[in-house]
């Protein structure tokens, strides 16, 4: 009954002085033995003998496989696949469009630039168009800009407008 008394008083102390960290952290894990400090002394970590019967069953127990490279890389193979087909290469068949587009101007051509400016190609150099907006006003804007061919007569659209 003394004893107990004892080690119930040194069981709060050690809980009270912060040692008790180290003692529940040890007394958590399986087959070890309660780490005892004496109050006022730091928690040193103390390396408790497991029972034989502890010691073969982790001898048992396996450790667990590392999941291989190619489980690894199999979701970033699938985001990079995802982005290509989504992002990647609708992207390139539009400036493929798009140069098929500029290569194919013409003089006479009725055009709409990016701007929005509507108007007939006057003139062309390799990178810039002449466009004729109205009568005796022309633009020069750079041929990238070119945004589209209209089908029909420019002024078909404006009357729309």
């Amino acid at each position: 009954m003394k004893n107990s008394i004892i080690l119930s008083l040194v069981f709060n102390a050690i809980l009270l002085t912060g040692a008790g960290q180290a003692f529940a952290e040890n007394a958590n894990q399986e087959g070890s033995a309660p780490v005892v400090v004496a109050p006022g002394q730091p928690a040193a970590p103390v390396q408790a003998v497991a029972p034989a019967e502890t010691q073969a069953q982790a001898a048992s127990v396996q450790a667990p496989q590392q999941p291989s490279m190619i489980g690894m890389a199999l979701p970033f193979l699938i985001m990079l696949g995802i982005m290509y087909f989504l992002m990647i290469r609708p992207q390139q068949k539009r400036v493929k469009e798009h140069q098929s587009l500029l290569s194919n101007l013409k003089t006479g051509d009725e055009v709409i630039t990016s701007a929005g400016i509507l108007g007939t190609i006057a003139g062309m150099s390799d990178k810039v168009v002449t466009l004729e907006v109205s009568k005796n006003v022309q633009l020069k804007v750079l041929k990238s800009q070119v945004n589209q061919i209209v089908k029909g007569q420019v002024k078909d659209l404006q009357a729309n407008i």
